[in-house]
């Protein structure tokens, strides 16, 4: 069985860049130093990743004072506003990414493409998961490249060196389109 069927795979909409890189560019620059606005959706992923760590708090502060409670909840509310504005602002200037379908899983993800890549080809990938705007600035190499009868290329690739970090968010966001996607089917189809 190959390595790329180990983990879960789901359909999602995200706002996608690449590039074309280098293996020296992979060992040596830290991927989200080649996406200029990956600096924004990198501090709203931090926010995300302190909000998490605080929840726990938050439900032992709820169970003591309700009030105190909707207060930090309202709070927080705030902060991710301003979060999505600092990171929805430059890409709406800059038109950065392209909003596409992939199918993603931990190990890869697969997108349609107007042009061909070479198999083995590394690419820098800017990811923006939608609607949490959490992005992720990593490496991925093309093992798979096959034109569609519609037109274009289908491209494949395997992510290479992803820190600890990233692959909690990558799996907490394929998690959240697995959430999202159940809801869908339940309100489509409700039990008898």
């Amino acid at each position: 069985m190959s390595e790329r069927r180990l983990y879960f795979r789901i359909d999602d909409y995200l706002d996608l860049e690449y590039l074309s890189v280098d293996e020296k560019t992979v060992r040596q620059t830290p991927a989200e130093n080649l996406f200029p606005g990956s600096a924004a959706i990198k501090a709203y992923a931090e926010l995300k990743k302190v909000d998490s760590e605080a929840s726990q708090l938050f439900y032992q502060i709820k169970d003591k004072d309700r009030q105190i409670a909707e207060y930090l909840h309202l709070l927080n509310r705030k902060i991710d506003l301003l979060g999505q504005q600092l990171i929805s602002e430059p890409r709406l200037r800059a038109q950065v990414g392209e909003r596409r379908r992939v199918n993603i899983s931990e190990g890869g993800l697969a997108f349609s493409n107007a042009e061909a890549l070479a198999r083995e080809q590394y690419l820098a990938l800017n990811l923006t998961f939608l609607p949490t705007y959490v992005g992720l600035a990593v490496y991925a190499r093309v093992s798979r490249c096959e034109p569609v009868r519609t037109g274009g290329f289908e491209i494949a690739a395997e992510f290479e060196t992803m820190t600890e970090p990233q692959q909690h968010i990558l799996s907490q966001q394929i998690m959240r389109a697995q959430m999202a996607d159940k809801r869908r089917h339940q309100d489509l189809y409700p039990p008898a």
